[in-house]
């Protein structure tokens, strides 16, 4: 009779810990490896030209297109990208966007 354990990673800790080859972790759905994948946003901002130019906004998401520009801010990226944008689409995305009115 062999003990349950509550997770496959449990079960491979406890019981195949000393496993040179590692067959037990390569085997889960969802192995771990020596390299994690990044999770969040980019450190840099680019245009997303998914979007029709007076829609344009920039995003910080992985992963970064080919030969976009990049910066090191999304209003640098606004400024940029998008001068002049009549409708403001780029702007109103900022985290803190700019008001008309400052106070």
């Amino acid at each position: 009779n062999s003990p349950g354990y509550p997770t496959e990673v449990a079960c491979c800790n406890a019981a195949y810990a000393s496993q040179a080859s590692g067959f037990c972790f390569s085997n889960l759905p969802s192995p771990p490896t020596m390299s994690p994948t990044d999770v969040g946003g980019l450190d840099v901002y680019y245009p997303d030209y998914t979007l029709s130019w007076l829609d344009g906004v920039c995003t910080n998401a992985r992963p970064l297109p080919s030969g976009r520009p990049t910066y090191d801010t999304p209003l640098a990226c606004c400024k940029a990208a998008y001068p002049g944008q009549i409708s403001g689409a780029c702007f109103a995305e900022l985290p803190t966007p700019p008001t008309s009115a400052p106070t």
